[in-house]
């Protein structure tokens, strides 16, 4: 996915998304997701997401 976020300064930032689903033993979500900004310091990371 790409998506767009207004930052506490204003400043409209930019970034993509590759996010990789999964159904957990107990019926919740997982996602494993690799992001990087496009704009700004253009970082990179690794996130995890489950459903609670």
């Amino acid at each position: 996915m790409r998506y767009h976020q207004v930052n506490t300064k204003g400043e409209l930032m930019t970034g993509i998304c590759f996010s990789i689903p999964e159904i957990m033993d107990n019926g919740k979500i997982r996602l494993r997701e690799a992001w990087e900004w496009t704009s700004g310091d253009r970082s990179k990371g690794n996130s995890i997401l489950e459903e609670i």
